[in-house]
């Protein structure tokens, strides 16, 4: 099998071509399939990949296959992302020494989404996985029969120059992409909390997933693209296949050379959707507790709700129970109240008796008045 190695690449720019860019698709081609038909994606327009297109969905393999028939016609770029390295390295690697640590991820995977990209491709060459012997004694059929699939992922490069647009899946070590040439792959594509960190300033917009956007705010819960203007970042990765309630994002630039002000974005969830029927008050204040300061202290357990104190704000609050991962953590929640208008759309994610958790226009919140299913 090729190992991915970093590689950076140069688009010729066309004055007045879209370029559309997403990231983090985890195995969800139906997602990419939707937001590509909600831009009216055509030849005349350029696709570009930002990495992690497979594992953590229900389907890592049909993932795959589009996005090389995407790029096949000739108007799409996939970049690697860290996710795709490390599987590619993972089933590289595979041994009687590590074949139960192996197993046990798939398991893993198994109880989160179902699937898993090894055991789809096993399960194609006629495998069933109930053991470490199972996924050992699949190695050979996998890695021959999906030979063409596997060196697909493997040669992705990993940093795209387009026009004023500098993509890569974590984030540049250095301010330009040559400079970044001797850094090692997972340098680039596993840059957690990029935009925070880097101490630079790059001279062109540069593009990345990896981190979910989600995670940059400590009041608000939102999955739409951030821009970092002090930094020329643009962060996209809208928590597909993270989060429950994330989404698919697209980001529309009208051409390599825009400005960032021109750029637009529309994305896509799964979830159903309702429309308000009731005017409701935008929060003055507000909290989100997030993967990276998810510490609480557990002041009441109910049936339905529990309280809670958060430890990196202070603040005390009321979270359903169901969010609880322990008497010390929390899942990510927001208690704000969304500002609603009659007549808006909002996706459902979870009804209670005190109102209903909702997502509006990538912002997630409660709603608490009537509302009608749309279909």
């Amino acid at each position: 099998m090729n190992h991915p190695k970093t590689k950076i690449v140069m688009l010729p720019y066309t004055p007045g071509k879209r370029i559309l860019v997403t990231s983090d698709i985890h195995g969800h081609p139906d997602h990419l399939r939707r937001v590509l038909a909600m831009a009216d994606f055509s030849p005349d327009d350029h696709l570009v990949i930002v990495g992690d297109i497979v594992e953590k969905g229900p389907d890592s393999l049909g993932t795959l296959r589009y996005v090389q028939e995407l790029c096949a016609r000739g108007n799409a770029t996939a970049l690697i992302g860290n996710v795709d390295a490390y599987r590619l390295h993972m089933i590289d690697t595979l041994n009687a020494d590590n074949a139960e640590d192996f197993y046990r991820y798939l398991c893993e995977l198994r109880d989160w989404c179902s699937s898993s990209f090894y055991e789809e491709m096993a399960r194609e060459c006629r495998y069933s996985l109930s053991s470490a012997d199972d996924v050992l004694a699949a190695k050979d059929a996998v890695t021959s029969h999906f030979a063409p699939e596997l060196d697909f992922l493997a040669t992705l490069p990993t940093v795209l120059s387009l026009g004023n647009y500098v993509f890569v899946h974590g984030g540049l070590q250095n301010p330009t992409p040559d400079e970044n040439a001797d850094c090692g792959l997972f340098a680039l594509t596993k840059y957690d909390d990029f935009a925070n960190r880097t101490p630079h300033t790059y001279p062109d917009w540069v593009v990345v997933g990896h981190w979910p956007v989600a995670l940059y705010s400590d009041t608000v819960q939102q999955f739409n693209p951030v821009f970092h203007h002090g930094k020329h970042i643009i962060s996209i990765d809208g928590g597909c296949g993270i989060k429950r309630e994330g989404q698919l994002n697209l980001l529309i630039l009208p051409d390599a050379n825009c400005a960032p002000d021109e750029i637009h974005h529309i994305s896509y969830d799964p979830l159903p959707k309702i429309r308000a029927l009731d005017a409701q008050e935008e929060s003055t204040d507000s909290v989100h507790i997030n993967w990276v300061h998810n510490d609480i202290t557990l002041l009441s357990r109910g049936e339905e709700f529990s309280d809670i104190e958060h430890l990196h704000t202070g603040k005390r609050l009321s979270v359903p129970t169901k969010y609880l991962f322990s008497d010390t953590a929390c899942r990510d929640y927001t208690d704000r109240n969304l500002g609603v208008k009659p007549g808006d759309t909002l996706s459902l994610y979870r009804v209670t008796s005190r109102g209903c958790i909702v997502k509006k226009d990538g912002m997630m919140g409660w709603y608490c008045g009537d509302y009608e299913m749309l279909s």
